[in-house]
């Protein structure tokens, strides 16, 4: 019977969901009241996931990170996915000109949560776009809040009205590291949607992805026995239309599976003890 579960069972994947204090998407389509909050995520997170072989679980933003201690115990892996900028209160800078909208109520919540996460879940990581600032931000670094401004001698990061599956640059990978396992090879073509990048690394995490102006497009953890991976591009906009990118969605779900029969092997052999 056991056996036979394991094969059916498929990991629980939690994906953060968005915060916007702004009732304008609750006015604009209908379903809203004015001064409305609202929590809500991109579908392409929960397909990329889905195709994958997992089973996707928003997780909500909460008052209180600890309320949602019982779902993150049943968690086999977690993703921090895209949104709007970190308050770089948080990295100990003042806002710069072209900091965009931020949401301290999700930033607070997030941070916290990531720091769960690394330290007291062991359970793989994955982070997207803000995710990957985020992971950032929780583990002491420090951010670029404009590139445009900061780095006006790169290449433009932030196309927002292209199609989302259309890819704008070549990363690099570092040879050995985890996404080049993942890609097979040293070279990617990715989307680009993101004016905030990672200026200091934060503490436990590595840089394997590089664009050509030196921009950090993808980390990773320094410990090699545990999947935490984090990317600044926007895999779940392309997998659908370009199957190389799936492979970061495949390898997820894969070491999340892994981790969820490890888990289950302890808690029988604990119960037979």
């Amino acid at each position: 019977m056991l056996a036979e579960w394991r094969i059916l069972m498929k990991p629980l994947i939690g994906i953060c969901a968005n915060y916007l204090s702004d009732d304008a998407i609750g006015l604009a389509v209908g379903i809203g009241a004015k001064y409305q909050e609202w929590q809500l995520l991109a579908d392409d997170y929960i397909v990329a996931i889905e195709r994958a072989g997992g089973v996707p679980v928003i997780l909500p933003i909460t008052r209180e990170v600890e309320t949602l201690m019982p779902l993150l115990q049943k968690l086999d892996g977690i993703l921090f996915s895209g949104g709007s900028d970190i308050d770089p209160n948080l990295y100990g800078e003042y806002p710069k000109f072209g900091l965009g909208a931020i949401e301290p109520r999700r930033d607070a919540h997030e941070i916290r949560l990531a720091q769960i996460a690394l330290t007291k879940l062991n359970i793989p990581v994955l982070g997207i776009c803000r995710g990957m600032q985020l992971l950032t931000v929780a583990t002491g670094g420090k951010l670029y809040q404009d590139l445009a401004s900061q780095k006006p001698e790169g290449i433009n990061h932030s196309v927002p009205k292209s199609i989302r599956h259309h890819a704008f640059h070549p990363v690099r990978m570092e040879v050995g590291s985890v996404l080049y396992n993942i890609y097979q090879g040293d070279v990617l073509t990715v989307n680009s949607f993101h004016h905030q990048a990672v200026k200091e690394l934060g503490q436990g995490f590595k840089a394997t992805m590089i664009a050509p102006d030196g921009i950090i497009e993808g980390m990773e953890w320094e410990e090699s026995n545990r999947f935490v991976v984090a990317v600044q591009w926007h895999p779940e906009m392309m997998e659908e239309k370009v199957d190389t990118i799936r492979p970061i969605f495949t390898a997820f779900v894969e070491a999340s599976k892994m981790t969820a029969e490890v888990n289950e092997l302890v808690a029988s052999v604990e119960t037979i003890a």
